[in-house]
């Protein structure tokens, strides 16, 4: 394999590990809580409410940075600046 592909590759497994910690980090300390104060269910649906939000949150601003990239290739494409 190319280096190139491993950092590609690297960059898929980081971004899918940064989604699932988005979603379980919140979900575990909701279960902490829950157990800590008798708070159940609770802590486990506020802390999957905002383990989506977060979810959501990297899924928008990679979809940004995508269509700021593709903007770019554009505009580089045209040759004259203009798209």
């Amino acid at each position: 394999m190319h280096s190139n592909n491993l950092a590609k590759y690297g960059a898929y497994l980081a971004l899918g590990a940064q989604i699932a910690a988005s979603m379980i980090v919140p979900v575990v300390i909701g279960i902490y809580i829950d157990k800590q104060w008798n708070f159940s269910p609770w802590g486990v649906i506020i802390g999957a409410l905002l383990g989506f939000g977060g979810m959501i949150s990297i899924v928008i601003k990679l979809a940004h940075r995508s269509g700021d990239n593709e903007y770019m290739n554009k505009k580089k494409q045209s040759g004259n600046g203009k798209i």
